[in-house]
């Protein structure tokens, strides 16, 4: 954005920043550095605190030097501090009021700010708005934004525009001294400041700028008084809270989106670097450097200004940690401004230390936080209505925000930085072992209602579990860290379902396999029902994911132990992974077995809802087995049990059984209405992994009506989905139907994709069901025959080289040529 038009002066209450420190800037970090206030320092030096106050305001920009002898001595300056101090006030030149020659502030054109300067120019008219706040976090560049619009938007006034710099001021009750300062007017005639800057203004059309409000709030009133008294002139104040004026506009300035982040990187990069130079090489880096920074613009640019130091990958790979690295902004920036963290630092320590201590607190939350959730880990003690208060001031604040979830119900969000900044803080303040903590609990609470609820209300419960999956992930990444075995082998045993469902193999694996380790590493002493659920749970991914090989020894040794600790529900649970092992081997004898003795387990117990889950995979397995008069009859029982039940995911995979058995018998209409049934239940439920084998099956009862069309466009579905969840078991036979759904039309490409199948097979270890051997041999002499031994040798061994990869972008690349009956693909098998 470029400068449109010549404009006014824009004045600012204090002098041009110097590389060096002002007095006022040197005495406030020397009495910071002692942790003093005005009045103590004051009392120590034997000056008044109205003399502290008035230095440190640039008020007073010229003391006696027998008062900055004391006050030096009152800090216990060093010498070298001590000429600091002295020469601060040699390099200060004030110019008397009536000589007042303001300097307009450098302008510099702004990045992804177009439709907010066009906004705010349009409210700040002569007759508009009387008072527009700029509100936003630490960072996100309302002063930048709001320089721009008074430059803009300065000729529309008849007087020049005035700015007042705000950060310096300590005490409010000199805010009406800081704005006459800006306008060069000084009391006279016995006239108070105040009155002084009401008679300047009373006739003017001006507009006023008041930069960074948010320390001197009590002031807020005057400005109310004055906007009163003064009808012509218009107020853009920036701040991280609103005045609360009744007259006021409150525009939030949001973060910069990613296209936009990515701009002032670079733009940034070039000042510092002006050979730097987009690449596609570097593209990465930078994604990855946005991502981290939120979008805030003093962020980026403080990143962009590491360049100096650090390579490009470097500094992307350091940004885990982001505020030891945004520091050494410009040095005649303002010091808050110089370093995130003293920008966050600046709105942090404004806060009551009730807010301070709900801030910190709220930083262990991943992903944002109820209001509940935030009440059961931060602030127990508080009833709901304060808490609600007290979330609401942070809000008003600017360090955090309110978002609404799928439900529309409000949920905490909190920038990373932030977020980063207030889990520092809680380490500092020695509360994070213990925060920590509630929220592992927290955690645990989310998961095992999970785990309680799934069976019934699984939509309703996964949704929850969907929404607090970053905390929860937070919660085992610490328990880790501090070797909480205990509880996160709790957490992670009645969330293996969900990941199942969500098709998050290798992250379920992963940490079931890693809190079983360090249990049996620390000794400690676990339940029998949970660790037989966490290794059921993993089992079943293990499995899933096709390490059969893993997911064999992994159970057939806690089967061992739990025959030894009668722990019969336990053992029920893992017979039945047994079986599905067994099952997908081709054990099938043996798969009968386990789901037949875990069956019975489950009738002695008085477990109607584990005799659901046997039936179910015994209707499984002996349809693998060609017995499709049994399966139906398991499949049969179960179904009703689980209707009785109402448990709607056990009920969709029973389902699925018994269209097995519609399609063998030819039963197409029954078939499809089945499996729709079963898809409708999966996505309520939010299950896609579920839903990939519904899809699957009705993809092939369309191909036995004929309908190649739609049957490869479902087909396309399952294998986005299990690929994406990396199934390879149910992706090669997915696969494998595709490619006989293509072979129609394009028959080359249809035997290298059953290649590809095939070597995946071979890979995992996944065999072919008996059931469907022999259909499958005869579709391949269709192939072979159709298109001719050479080619067919010629096309596999091609095939059988592809990657995974590769073999997706052939399946998913189809074409429609003319329809050619032949190969006919079995049911899609889900023994989850």
């Amino acid at each position: 954005m470029t400068d449109r038009k010549p404009t006014k002066n824009l004045t600012f209450c204090a002098e041009r920043r110097r590389v060096a420190e002002s007095l006022a800037e040197l005495l406030y970090r020397f009495r910071l550095a002692m942790r003093l206030s005005q009045e103590a320092l004051a009392e120590r030096a034997g000056v008044s605190a109205r003399t502290v106050s008035d230095i440190e305001t640039g008020t007073a920009q010229r003391p006696r030097l027998m008062t900055l002898m004391l006050l030096a001595e009152a800090l216990g300056l060093r010498d070298e501090d001590r000429k600091l101090l002295q020469s601060s006030v040699r390099r200060t030149e004030p110019q008397p009021a009536e000589a007042h020659s303001p300097q307009r502030p450098q302008i510099e054109p702004l990045v992804g700010r177009g439709s907010e300067v066009e906004r705010l120019s349009g409210l700040l008219t002569p007759g508009g708005a009387r008072l527009v706040t700029l509100v936003g976090p630490a960072g996100v560049g309302k002063t930048a934004l709001a320089l721009r619009v008074a430059h803009d938007r300065a000729a529309a006034f008849e007087d020049p525009a005035v700015i007042v710099e705000l950060a310096l001021i300590r005490d409010a009750a000199h805010v009406p001294a800081a704005v006459a300062k800006a306008l060069g007017v000084r009391e006279a005639g016995g006239a108070s400041v105040r009155e002084v800057v009401r008679d300047h203004l009373e006739r003017r059309n001006a507009l006023l700028l008041l930069d960074n409000f948010e320390h001197v709030m009590p002031a807020a009133a005057w400005i109310g008084e004055l906007l009163k008294g003064c009808p012509r002139i218009s107020v853009l104040a920036t701040s991280r809270e609103m005045l609360r004026l009744r007259s006021e506009l409150v525009v939030h300035v949001r973060t910069l989106d990613k296209s936009d982040a990515v701009e002032l990187f670079v733009q940034r990069a070039r000042a510092v670097k002006p050979e730097f130079t987009v690449t596609d090489e570097v593209r990465g880096s930078i994604a990855t450097i946005v991502d981290h920074l939120d979008g805030l613009p003093l962020a980026l640019e403080l990143a962009a200004a590491r360049l100096n130091a650090l390579p490009l990958r470097a500094l992307a790979a350091r940004l885990e940690r982001r505020l030891p690295l945004l520091g050494g902004g410009p040095i005649d920036a303002p010091r808050r401004q110089q370093t995130m963290n003293g920008a966050i630092a600046w709105s942090y320590d404004l806060l009551s230390a009730e807010e301070q201590a709900l801030f910190r607190g709220l930083g262990v939350f991943r992903g944002g936080a109820t209001v509940e959730g935030a009440r059961s880990v931060v602030a127990a003690e508080d009833d709901a209505h304060t808490l609600f208060l007290r979330v609401a001031s942070l809000v008003d604040k600017s360090l955090i925000s309110f978002e609404e979830d799928a439900e529309g119900e409000p949920r905490i969000a909190m920038l990373e930085l932030l977020r980063e900044f207030a889990d520092e803080r809680l380490a500092e303040m020695g509360e994070l072992a213990g925060v920590r903590h509630r929220h592992a609990c927290f955690a645990l609470q989310i998961a095992g209602t999970y785990d309680a609820e799934r069976a019934k209300s699984g939509g309703q419960a996964a949704a929850r579990v969907e929404l607090e999956h970053p905390n929860l992930i937070a919660a085992l990444e610490w328990l880790s860290e501090t070797h909480g075995a205990e509880l996160g082998l709790r957490i992670v045993a009645a969330l293996w379902h969900f990941w199942w469902t969500r098709g998050h193999f290798s992250l379920g694996i992963g940490w079931l396999r890693h809190f079983l380790q360090l249990a049996d590493r620390d000794g400690v002493s676990t339940d029998a029902r949970v660790r037989a659920k966490a290794v059921h749970g993993l089992v079943s991914l293990l499995s899933a994911a096709g390490s059969l090989t893993e997911a064999l020894s992994e159970c057939q040794h806690a089967i061992e132990v739990l025959r030894k600790s009668q722990e019969r529900a336990g053992l029920a649970s893992l017979l039945t992974s047994l079986g599905n092992i067994q099952q997908f081997r081709g054990e099938l004898t043996l798969s009968e077995a386990a789901h037949q003795e875990a069956l019975c387990l489950r009738q002695e117990l008085g477990d109607d809802a584990g005799v659901a889950i046997s039936l179910s995979h015994l209707a499984g397995v002996t349809y693998t087995q060609g017995a499709i008069d049994r399966s139906d009859t398991y499949a049969r029982e179960s179904v009703a049990l689980y209707r009785r039940l109402g448990r709607k995911p056990g009920l969709a995979h029973a389902l699925l059984k018994a269209g097995f058995v519609a399609t063998e018998r030819k039963e197409l209409d029954h078939a499809q209405a089945i499996f729709e049934e079963s898809l409708r239940i999966q996505r309520d439920l939010g299950d896609r992994h579920g839903s990939a084998y519904s899809l699957g099956n009705l993809g092939i009862v369309a191909y036995k009506r004929g309908d190649t069309e739609r049957a490869v466009a479902l087909y396309r579905e399952t294998l986005d989905i299990f690929a994406k969840a990396d199934n390879k078991s149910a992706l090669a036979k997915a696969l494998e139907d595709t490619a006989l759904a293509i072979a129609r039309s394009d028959p080359e490409r249809g035997v290298r994709i059953l290649a590809a199948a095939d070597t995946l097979r071979q890979t995992i270890g996944a065999p072919r069901f008996p059931a469907e051997k022999a259909d499958y041999e005869e579709e391949l002499a269709g192939l072979r025959r159709a298109v001719g031994n050479d080619t067919f040798e010629t096309e596999w061994r091609i095939g059988a080289l592809m990657s995974q990869e590769r073999a997706l972008e052939e399946a998913r690349c189809t074409t429609n040529g003319a329809a050619r009956e032949r190969a006919t693909p079995s049911v899609a098998t889900d023994f989850g």
